[in-house]
């Protein structure tokens, strides 16, 4: 009963201090791992992840499914552009879809006077979990251009001196960065591959998934081993996971349940936040999703669903997945405003003014109209 009574206050505790303490999560995790190794926190995050996961199936299975924002009166919302928005989708599971699931919102920061370019939706991609909702942000790649850039400490190399890894929205970008948001797994974790010009962070992958910027403003999220004769020509790549989706058909390992190459845990069936970013296949629009409650699986749905005809997991867990919007002040200085859910934690000058640990992406304007 002590160690059952125990065990209960550590899950607990861990809880509170997963979701409510932003860097309580990774100082625990890295900590841990340099003690013990890698698999003692894979079980901890199982044993937390999985008994919130089976508290969520029994308190909340018959409940509406969850929304991170009420859809808006079209009055209150900036004009979109006739070409702007991309198709409309149906919801893949209508047993568990929210009122506005399939309808794309313009968003854009309250400072920001130029048109729309980015469009927000919410899905739905789990049956038995009414709570799992993915939302979904559209950016439109023919009025924005996406940018990579290396943390100050992740992806780890030796190879790479601490002037090449800034981790900041670069100076002569700050009159058109929009929006920020989270890159993939630390180095550690998998080896994953990033380039960014010249400096080769960690080499990469032949069957990891990679987001490739190419010249002339193109880019491609694919398999390496598909894309890897254009590498000498890409400006910058970084990689994550096997692409969870890939020519329009979800990869087949997704439907193992026991798999573990999306950063599952131990067990592989741990139900926790998640990111992904996709592209459409006219390329037209870049999709990122923050999914709370979603296996690799359901995020991976959740991205065809809304019309990623490739698309790569990034980061996972509670602490790492953000998007948020770029607002300008008086001053002309930049802050972090309007996050794509409500909950995320982050500091207001983040990548804009405060240096990034992580890697990160921004998109920017290519044609500035104000």
């Amino acid at each position: 009963m002590a160690v059952g009574v125990g065990m209960g206050a550590i899950v607990g505790g861990t809880w509170i201090a997963l979701h409510e303490i932003p860097s309580f999560g990774p100082m625990m995790a890295d900590g841990i791992r340099k003690v013990v190794g890698p698999r003692p926190v894979a079980w901890m995050e199982d044993l937390v992840y999985g008994a919130e996961d089976r508290i969520h199936l029994a308190v909340k299975g018959d409940e509406a499914p969850k929304t991170f924002w009420e859809v808006p009166a079209p009055s209150s919302l900036p004009a979109a552009p006739e070409d702007g928005p991309p198709p409309a989708f149906s919801p893949p599971y209508p047993s568990v879809a929210a009122k506005g699931d399939g309808t794309w919102i313009p968003v854009r920061a309250s400072t920001d006077t130029d048109g729309v370019a980015m469009y927000k939706a919410l899905i739905h991609p789990d049956p038995k979990r009414p709570y799992a909702a993915v939302a979904v942000m559209a950016m439109d790649m023919r009025e924005l251009d996406l940018e990579m850039i290396a943390g100050t400490e992740e992806p780890e190399s030796p190879h790479v001196p601490r002037s090449h890894r800034p981790g900041l929205v670069p100076e002569n970008d700050r009159g058109l960065v929009t929006a920020v948001f989270n890159g993939g797994f630390k180095a550690v974790h998998g080896g994953f591959g990033m380039r960014v010009g010249s400096d080769t962070f960690v080499p990469p992958k032949e069957t990891s998934c990679t987001v490739a910027l190419l010249p002339n403003e193109e880019m491609e999220i694919r398999t390496f081993s598909v894309i890897k004769d254009d590498e000498p020509n890409m400006l910058a790549y970084r990689q994550t996971p096997p692409c969870l989706v890939e020519r329009g058909e979800t990869n087949s390992a997704l439907s193992n349940e026991l798999t573990k190459n999306w950063g599952a845990s131990v067990s592989g069936d741990t139900i926790i936040r998640r990111s992904a970013l996709g592209l459409s296949k006219d390329k037209k629009y870049l999709y990122y999703a923050l999914g709370d409650a979603v296996t690799a699986h359901s995020i991976a749905e959740a991205m065809r669903a809304v019309g990623a005809y490739d698309a790569a997991q990034l980061d996972v867990n509670y602490a790492y997945p953000r998007f948020m919007l770029v607002a300008r002040g008086k001053s002309g200085s930049l802050e972090l405003t309007q996050p794509l859910v409500p909950d995320l934690k982050y500091g207001p000058t983040e990548y804009v003014g405060v240096a990034e640990q992580r890697d990160f992406f921004y998109v920017k304007r290519k044609h500035p109209t104000s």
